[in-house]
Parts: C-alpha cells; sequence; structure tokens
C-alpha cells in the first residue's frame, strides 16, 4: 500500500490543478491565435445631429444614422492620429 502524507497529497492536489489550468490556458491560447480578423467594408462614421458612432456601409455617400434615423452625408470618423 502507498503511504502519503497529508502535505504530500495536497502538493500533488496543488499540483495536478495547476498543470490542468495551465494545459487549458495554453490550448485556448493557441486556438484563439489562429483565427484570422475579417476586415469588412464598413467604415465608422459620426452622426452630424447626434454624434452617434456607427458602423456604415463606405460606398454609399448618404447614410442613416441608427439613432436618430437623420441621414448625413459623407462624414467619416476623424480619430486621433
Amino acid at each position: 500500500m502507498i503511504v502519503l502524507s497529508t502535505t504530500t497529497a495536497l502538493m500533488l492536489y496543488l499540483s495536478f490543478t495547476l498543470g490542468l489550468l495551465l494545459a487549458l490556458f495554453a490550448y485556448q491560447h493557441f486556438a484563439l491565435r489562429s483565427k484570422k480578423i475579417i476586415v469588412s467594408e464598413d467604415e465608422l462614421l459620426c452622426c452630424e445631429y447626434c454624434h452617434f458612432a456607427y458602423l456604415a456601409d463606405c460606398t454609399k455617400q448618404v447614410t442613416k444614422c441608427p439613432q436618430c434615423n437623420s441621414f448625413n452625408k459623407d462624414n467619416r470618423f476623424k480619430g486621433k492620429k
């Protein structure tokens, strides 16, 4: 029969738990790293009236704000560079 002290049993339990958490972290890290970023044709626009930022098709000259339903001309969001 195998004799274990309480300290040895506790260390084995903690080592097994830590190893399992490390394996799960490594699996998630490498699984998410392989995903590709999909680039869309949408751009971030800012409403002239309510200043709500929204995504819209960049090929359209006039867009409609989803918050206030007003029509906006070509108003690309000018972020800090």
